[in-house]
């Protein structure tokens, strides 16, 4: 399979294919790298921090998402605020030497689907009809309701959809990003709404039981 040499941006947080992702340059480091990807119009990686700090050096986990700079404003200190956007899931091969930003030789994901496969069909039809029930619950907990939803019939683009809506920790989202297989990332995507739906459905019901309780006290 072919590779690519990109830069790296190690952050606290995934990063999904699609969505957007704001961020505050202030190391020199990445001003280079930012001034760089401008000129070429190139990508980079975003990898979720395994040990390490933003700030400092960081050891990636080495599964990530590409992004693209889609906007760029220069702020008070010389700090860039940056728009940018998810494009593809890809896997580490190896760390390079730094740019004096990071850089690494990474390779995209097999992301090929057999559209009739009834195993990835089932479980599509799942995370369709559940993930709504989870979207309702947690919006509920704030006293907001969910509209109707047109999400994606493709596996993959309807984890990547889904994924960053999830209460969940930063690792558990890490794993969305990297299985490969589409039936292993709805299968791991169903699971993970079953036990948001039980604990948010308990949330709920907690929240509604101290609402009505402290209605009752005012009357």
């Amino acid at each position: 399979m072919a590779t690519l040499e990109i830069p790296l941006f190690p952050l606290r947080t995934v990063l999904f294919p699609g969505h957007e992702l704001p961020l505050n340059i202030f190391e020199e480091r990445y001003k280079v790298m930012v001034s760089e990807l401008l000129q070429s119009g190139g990508v980079f990686g975003v990898l979720l921090i395994k040990t390490g700090r933003e700030d400092g050096e960081a050891v990636p986990y080495d599964a990530g998402t590409t992004a693209v700079i889609e906007g760029c404003t220069e702020i008070e200190g010389g700090r860039l605020l940056l728009t940018t956007r998810g494009r593809d899931r890809f896997r580490l091969v190896r760390m390079l030497p730094a740019r004096p930003y990071p850089y690494g030789e990474i390779e995209f994901m097999n992301e090929m689907v057999d559209p009739v496969d009834p195993r990835i069909q089932s479980a599509l039809e799942i995370n369709r009809v559940t993930f709504p029930v989870y979207l309702r619950l947690a919006l509920a907990l704030s006293d907001q309701w969910a509209r109707s939803l047109d999400l994606p019939t493709d596996p993959h683009r309807l984890v990547n959809t889904v994924a960053p809506w999830l209460e969940v920790d930063e690792e558990a989202k890490q794993r969305l990003i990297e299985v490969e297989s589409a039936e292993s990332r709805l299968v791991l995507l169903a699971e993970l709404l079953d036990d948001l739906i039980v604990r948010t459905r308990e949330k709920v019901e907690a929240y509604h039981r101290g609402k009505f309780a402290s209605l009752s006290i005012v009357n």
